[in-house]
Parts: structure tokens; sequence; C-alpha cells
């Protein structure tokens, strides 16, 4: 890779005193999403943990978020853990944590978590369970052949002349109802009953007429928008930016209402094996160092706390920014399950 995101073979870390000796036959499997992101993980991150600790890695690549869960479930069951650690989202997170299939974490074992932002470390009455990994934008993104000013708000998705050419994501949980509850209902309140949610799920269904796919398939719509078939629509702001360092024509914006915002955690299966070692590979992770090189070469916004990075303006500007982020309401999701999904997807079929 060229530009900001540029690799490193190893990740020199000062201050780190583990007993490396004692672990050199120990192996810890990591898993995380697939293709270029496990990819860059193996290759630019994981040996400097190796390096540091003496703990090799092998990383593999897991499916997408509900069947990544069945898998865990399944293995819980059978007291297997497919993997020592785990990158997983809010809502697998939080479904997770309530059928019991995280491992306790201690603190003490991972004091570098002290320089992540707040609310970074997940915890309840029954201790740690959860430490943030990073964070990932979604954008509106525009094709700057068709249009080369960026838009300023997200209601230009309703008002914009976009040919009826957007692309949107088909999944009730990309952020979409909390962009339209933020953007035309003065924020997330609406969402608390479903008569408000019905509202809401209306609102999104008069882009309907200007939404040529509602996809699934994320690099369907990437390559859409590079080759001029869409003309806008909402994406993930890393891979955006990827492609834009590629040559390509398109913009990644932040509306003045915020992009959508969504975290990863890293959690251990409670039937690993490496608990030790999960812990120690959860504090490396969580440096300073690590987390500005995650965001260069992934292109990620970092969980680290700004001040203790050494990322420039451009390079923060890059994966990042400090506006008020959308944040998908979880909780909300968790709540009202499956008839929240079946209102979204009517609302898409009809």
């Amino acid at each position: 890779m060229t530009g900001m995101f540029r690799g490193m073979t190893a990740i020199a870390v000062t201050g780190l005193a583990f007993a490396a000796g004692a672990a050199q036959a120990e192996e810890i499997t990591v898993s995380s999403w697939g293709g270029f992101f496990e990819e860059t993980l193996a290759a630019e991150i994981y040996p400097g943990f190796t390096e540091t600790t003496g703990i090799e890695v092998r990383s593999i690549a897991q499916p997408a978020d509900q069947a990544w869960l069945t898998q865990l479930t399944s293995a819980a069951r059978a007291k297997k853990a497919p993997a020592d650690l785990s990158l997983v989202s809010d809502e697998v997170l939080a479904r997770g944590r309530t059928i019991g299939l995280w491992a306790a974490l201690d603190p003490q074992a991972m004091p570098s978590t002290d320089f992540l932002k707040d609310g970074f470390v997940k915890a309840d009455d029954d201790g740690t369970f959860a430490v943030a990994a990073l964070s990932f934008w979604s954008t509106f993104v525009t094709n700057t052949d068709f249009r080369a000013e960026a838009p300023e708000s997200w209601a230009e998705l309703w008002t914009g002349d976009w040919d009826g050419k957007l692309g949107m994501a088909s999944a009730v949980n990309s952020g979409l109802l909390e962009i339209t509850a933020v953007t035309h209902f003065g924020g997330y309140e609406i969402m608390e009953t479903r008569e408000g949610l019905e509202q809401v799920i209306a609102k999104i269904a008069e882009l309907k007429p200007n939404v040529r796919l509602w996809y699934r398939d994320e690099g369907q719509f990437q390559q859409g928008l590079e080759s001029g078939e869409f003309n806008g629509g909402t994406y993930f702001h890393d891979v955006a930016m990827l492609s834009i360092y590629d040559g390509n024509p398109i913009a990644s914006t932040f509306p003045k209402e915020g992009g959508v915002l969504s975290d990863a955690y890293w959690i251990v299966p409670r039937d690993s094996k490496h608990g030790e070692a999960a812990q120690k590979f959860i504090d490396y992770m969580s440096q300073p160092v690590v987390q500005a090189e995650m965001a260069r070469v992934l292109g990620v916004a970092p969980v680290a706390k700004r001040e203790l990075m050494d990322l420039t303006e451009e390079e923060f500007s890059a994966v990042s920014n400090d506006l008020e982020p959308i944040r998908v309401q979880t909780e909300i999701h968790l709540r009202e399950g499956d008839w929240l999904a079946d209102k979204y997807l009517e609302m898409i079929s009809r």
C-alpha cells in the first residue's frame, strides 16, 4: 500500500515486560472479519505482538456477525472455543453476553487499556468482559464524476438529484434508521416506540424512487459507485478512502449531522484455554502506538485517546473526525428484534 496507509513488518512497542521465554511454544487463535481486513492484521499488526511476547498468532477469518454468533454458541455447548479471541460488533457483544458466551477478563492484566477512551472497557456487575479494538464510520459517499460538490447534510439523500442511482445498505442495523431519526425527527427519542419506528421507516420509504440497489454485498455497491452505476449512498469510510487512494472518482463525506460510528470489541470465548495469553494480546492491541498503526494500515478509527497517539492531523482526519457521531441504537434493535427487521424488509420489498 502507498500513501497514508503504509505498512510495517512489526511494531516496536516500548514499556512492555512480558515473560516471553515462558510463552515461546504458546499459540493463540485470533478471528476477525475476513478479506483485506484479516489479511492486513495478520501481516502488519500481529507480528509485533509475537516479537514482543513470543506468543504466536494463528489468524482466521470469521463469517458475518449472525453466522459467527451461531458458531460461537454451538461451540460453547460443546465446551469448545473456535478462537481464543474474536472481534465482534456491538450487537454480537450484547447477544453473547446475555447467554454467557464470554470469559471474564482481568483489567490488572491489561494495563494498556487505561490508554483507551472512556467507555471502551466493558464491564457489568459480574466484571469486565470486553475491550474495544477499533471503531469504524459509515459516511455519505458520492461519485465525483456525477457530483463534484460534497453533500453537507444527510437530508440531501431525500432532496438531492441522484438520477435514481442511490445505493443503500439493506440491513436494518446499518444506521439508516438512526440517520433518519437524527436528520428528520430531532434525535433517537422517536425510536423508543413502535409507532415512532414506523414513522422513521415511512420516511426512509420516501427514498425508494431514488434507490437503485438495497445492497447486502458491499463489494457490489463499491464497484458500482466507482464505475458510475451508482451516484451516491451510504458506505464504510475506511473502504471508501482506500478506493479514493487507488484513484477512483468517489468522495466520502461526514455530513453536518455526523457520520455513523460503530465499534468492535475483543472478546475471549468462555472455553478458551489461553486466557492469560489472550489478555496479553488485548493489552498489546490497546497500546497507542499499535492503535495509530492500525489507523494507518487499515483506515479504521482508533479507540485510544487521541493525545497519546502520534497520528498527524492529516492521518487522523483521513480515518475519523471530532463531530458528534450518530450511533446505532443497539438496545432498541435487540428489544424490537424480528418485528423491526420484518417491518424494515417489508418497506424495502413492497
